[in-house]
């Protein structure tokens, strides 16, 4: 019994002795922000396990790389931890990693190793003999996403410049960036460069063109070898005329735009995972698995709206630090005391929650429409661009592009008047005034030879003051569509012609008539004349007031004729002209041939004033013609059958909305209630021999060259057809 009791007091003596250290072996420095947020990730961990003690150890391989310094550290390692049995080692980066791989027999024989923060990472290269014993994280830089991100962002870019060092994790990744920078190299330029002395950067940056971006992957130390303090690099970032994008989070926040990132933090968080895997749960560390975390997309959004990035093409999962914050959350404090005063404000608070997570969702609906958006803007025939009001073009859609014969990065963050002087110099000719409530018609020639019409229409947008921002311009390319509408025109002309034409002979038999009683008052002067000449000497008196009679009768045949040229002349543009004078001028040319048959023409106006109206006179005549001509025509078929008084009317009347009224009635046969719209339409005709084209030249006369109206009214006795036009 006494041996029993000695037994398990030895074996108690013994695990109180045993120890539960874990030691964090860093390859740099207390202090370097890659360095603290490894070590922050493992204390991570590390809290939630107490009863488990961490000691952190810094080889600051950064600042001191000579063989002695090495070897003196080696010799007081050995002192620390030969003596020491730790439940796992966790070494950060590559300096860490090899020294442990090399001494694992005599420093930390039979003691796990769970790596993080290593590049360049190898498994080939652990020998046979270690590989139970290793495992880790893997710190991978994805060169070939971050380049992408940056074209995919900035795609204005010509000069990619990439900032590196000579360190020993830098050349591990050396090859990688040059090989994966290769495959953008026809895209834009690429500048690789390791040799950075932070005093001369900037006139190696002021020689890159404007649209130009940096990657930085790290910068430890300059060209001469000497450490480089993050104070030099946070001035170097902040005072950047180029965006900077970066490959490690620790850079964001110091002026750094963003990029696909990875985090000390991870690393450090999984690294001290795996060692309590092996620690709490007896697994081997070859059975747990290498892993490789990804880098995701971080961005400083005051930046990528500084310079600007465009926002709709980033990742959908885009990480964003300093973002605008809401009402809720600058108040924070103020809405957590209200909380505490008054519970009957919990209802309220609730509702802001819901809000910022609507807020949240609305942020990821948004992006997605931003995408759609731009799907949408590039299948618009339409060219549309946007742009600030200083005039740098910050967007714009494909057919744009097209347009100009331009690819994108040639236009975005370009000067409009860079871009597309002669369409802003012709803007600047016929909208001098600025205004953007009309649209502007012009005519380019973005290639020799090739002209084409243009319809800009343009509309400022405001920013979220309400504060004018710019400018949204969209180019309609009309060339087409005018060459239809004067083709259209072209023909409509032609055919209000030939109508025309059809009524001449109408009109020549009207003036045939009419010349023969001045043809016969002239015959009967000139025979009077030879007879008073046998009789008697002729005076000069008299013979003036022969000659007077014949001019007398001679003005009023040039007056019939004048009125029939002018009537066949066609109107070539608007002008203001009398409504009255226009209804006598066509009466005075038709009045011997509606007389002939016996018809009666009334003109009834209101007040007896003189109305006046904007359009084309002739063809108004022409219209006013054709309807007489069917009123003529109606009497004279009704007459066949029953007798008729055979009268037309004309009534001209002042309408109170800014019209003016015409009604032209007849005691013809009148129209069918079912023909009241059909007379109107073309080849549609109720005469043997008529061709159904007056009543419809009629109504095109009316309607699309006069703007007005026309309509036949049904009539108890006769027809009645009703114009209206505008009023000057």
């Amino acid at each position: 019994m006494r041996f029993f009791l000695i037994l398990l007091l030895l074996v108690g003596f013994l695990n109180a002795s045993e120890t539960n250290e874990i030691l964090l072996l860093h390859s740099y420095n207390k202090g370097l922000k890659w360095s603290d947020g490894i070590s922050n990730g493992v204390e991570s961990v590390m809290q939630k396990h107490p009863q488990y003690e961490l000691t952190t150890e810094y080889m600051d391989s950064k600042k001191i790389v000579s063989n002695s310094y090495f070897e003196e550290l080696f010799r007081l390692y050995k002192k620390k931890f030969t003596s020491r049995k730790y439940k796992a080692v966790i070494v950060a980066d590559n300096y860490a990693y090899e020294f442990a791989l090399a001494n694992h027999d005599e420093f930390f024989k039979d003691t796990p190793i769970v790596f993080c923060g290593v590049e360049n990472f190898n498994p080939d290269n652990i020998e046979k003999h270690m590989e139970p014993y290793v495992t880790g994280v893997v710190e991978y830089k994805d060169i070939k996403k971050n380049i992408e991100l940056i074209y995919q962002a900035y795609p204005a870019i010509k000069t990619l410049y990439i900032v590196s060092d000579s360190t020993f994790s830098s050349l591990s990744i050396q090859d990688q960036i040059k090989t994966e920078a290769k495959a953008f190299a026809d895209k834009f330029n690429i500048i690789f460069d390791n040799m950075v002395d932070l005093k001369t950067i900037d006139e190696k940056l002021n020689k890159l063109p404007k649209e130009s971006a940096i990657l930085f992957t790290s910068l430890y130390v300059d060209v001469n070898e000497k450490y480089v303090p993050y104070s030099k690099l946070q001035n170097f970032f902040s005072h950047s005329r180029f965006p900077i994008f970066a490959l490690n989070k620790i850079h964001l926040g110091e002026g750094v735009v963003g990029g696909f990132m990875i985090t000390p933090f991870e690393q450090g968080e999984l690294a001290a995972k795996k060692a309590f895997e092996i620690i709490l749960e007896q697994k081997k560390p070859s059975d747990i698995p290498i892993s490789t975390p990804s880098g995701k997309p971080y961005f400083d959004y005051p930046l990528v709206i500084k310079y600007p990035l465009l926002v709709s093409l980033l990742p959908a999962d885009t990480i964003f630090i300093n973002y605008p914050k809401s009402f809720f959350e600058k108040n924070k404090k103020i809405a957590e005391a209200i909380f505490l005063v008054s519970p009957l404000l919990f209802f309220l608070i609730v509702g802001l929650i819901v809000n910022i997570i609507k807020k949240i969702r609305l942020e990821k609906a948004l992006l997605l429409q931003s995408k759609l958006d731009n799907v949408l803007l590039n299948n618009i025939e339409n060219g549309i661009f946007w742009k600030s009001n200083n005039d740098t073009i910050l967007g714009c859609n494909d057919a744009l592009c097209h347009i100009l014969k331009k690819e994108k990065r040639e236009i975005i963050g370009k000067n409009v008047k860079d871009i597309m002087p002669n369409v802003c110099a012709k803007i600047d000719t016929i909208n001098k005034n600025d205004s953007f409530d009309k649209e502007i018609e012009i005519t380019i020639e973005p290639i020799p030879n090739k002209k084409i019409d243009l319809n800009i229409k343009r509309k400022k947008y405001t920013n979220e003051k309400n504060q004018d921002a710019g400018t949204v311009t969209i180019l309609s390319d009309i060339t087409e569509k005018k060459r239809v509408a004067n083709e259209h025109k072209r023909h409509e002309q032609f055919v209000v012609q030939r109508s025309k034409q059809s009524e001449v002979g109408e009109m020549l038999s009207s003036i045939a008539h009419q010349w023969k009683a001045p043809l016969v008052e002239i015959s009967a002067i000139a025979q009077e004349l030879l007879y008073k000449r046998k009789k008697r000497d002729i005076s000069e008196q008299d013979t003036k007031a022969f000659v007077d009679d014949i001019m007398t009768q001679v003005q009023y045949m040039s007056s019939t004729i004048d009125d029939f040229r002018n009537f066949i002349k066609p109107s070539t543009q608007k002008v203001v002209f009398s409504v009255s004078a226009s209804i006598l001028s066509i009466l005075s040319i038709v009045n011997t041939n509606i007389k002939n048959n016996y018809i009666t023409i009334n003109l009834l106006g209101e007040k007896k004033e003189e109305f006046f109206s904007i359009g084309y006179p002739n063809e108004f005549k022409q219209a006013l013609l054709s309807i007489i001509n069917n009123a003529r025509d109606s009497i004279l078929k009704k007459r066949e059958s029953n007798s008729s008084a055979g009268k037309i009317t004309i009534e001209l009347n002042d309408s109170s909305k800014g019209f003016i009224d015409i009604s032209i009635k007849d005691d013809g046969i009148g129209i069918k209630r079912e023909n009241l719209e059909r007379i109107f339409e073309p080849f549609y005709t109720t005469k043997q021999q008529g061709d159904g084209f007056g009543l419809y030249m009629a109504r095109l006369l009316i309607e699309d060259k006069m703007q007005g109206k026309i309509k036949a009214i049904e009539c108890d006795n006769g027809a009645c057809i009703f114009i209206q036009i505008n009023k000057h």
